[in-house]
């Protein structure tokens, strides 16, 4: 049997299978309760089939962790996978790099020329990076926008998280890019249909492949939008309100570099 199917067997199939992985480790029950929850995480990010790309896509999530968390999460995760390849659940032997990439600070904050993302062909990709890069949305707020959050004439976009919500002006390219959409899909959430975050994240990642820029990601091109707000003078607690962040504590590396 391979893990190819849709969205929720795949994820029961893969919850049992983690299950059964568990109860062939002989560790204390602490060891094994932080088995248990680095890979219901990855169960989480990978959505319908374990492949080589949907490794690529979990492999860029873990760069948001600490090094010694990555390091856990991979080892954890190549135990199973090479579990589910003995146990004949797949076909193929696939296996997490255990190399932990620290990007240097120079790398991480300075920057880039992104005008391919501008120029690329229409699709979900493109709208996706272009939130990401002009507003700082996340993945997860697309996937709710909904047509009625937009107001095309006074151009700007309502985003609701929680109990709170923020409204954000949107800038002359999205604009233009969702009036001319918006004929073809006016109706419901952005994108036409419930997606998962994993379904988002290589929609970006293909895009932007695409466009030459392989090592960008979602939550690099999240870094972008307050390096550029930063380089316009927009002040630490404004950006922190533009984010949807309570405070701008997480912020301040960015204003010291």
């Amino acid at each position: 049997m391979t893990l190819h199917m849709t969205i929720s067997s795949f994820q029961k199939q893969l919850t049992t299978q983690i299950t059964d992985f568990l109860a062939t480790k002989v560790i204390s029950e602490s060891s094994k309760q932080a088995y248990a929850y680095d890979l219901k995480q990855f169960a989480t990010s990978i959505s319908g089939q374990i492949d080589q790309t949907s490794l690529k896509l979990y492999e860029n999530q873990l760069k948001e962790w600490k090094p010694s968390v990555q390091k856990r999460k991979r080892s954890a995760v190549n135990q199973f996978l090479l579990y589910l390849y003995q146990k004949g659940e797949l076909e193929k032997f696939f296996k997490l790099s255990e190399t932990v990439t620290i990007p240097s600070q120079e790398d991480k904050l300075q920057i880039l020329d992104l005008s391919s993302l501008y120029e690329g062909r229409e699709g979900v990709g493109k709208l996706a990076c272009l939130l990401i890069l002009e507003l700082g949305l996340l993945p997860s707020e697309i996937l709710e926008l909904d047509w009625a959050d937009i107001d095309l004439d006074f151009g700007v976009v309502t985003v609701a998280k929680g109990s709170t919500k923020r409204v954000l002006r949107l800038e002359a390219d999205v604009k233009q890019y969702l009036l001319a959409i918006k004929d073809v899909n006016s109706q419901g959430l952005l994108l036409g249909k419930v997606y998962t975050r994993q379904w988002l994240y290589k929609q970006i990642q293909t895009y932007v492949s695409d466009c030459g820029l392989s090592n960008v990601t979602a939550q690099v091109l999240r870094q972008q939008f307050i390096l550029r707000q930063i380089e316009k003078g927009t002040g630490a607690f404004e950006l922190a309100r533009l984010l949807g962040l309570k405070s701008p504590v997480t912020l301040e590396k960015y204003y010291k570099t």
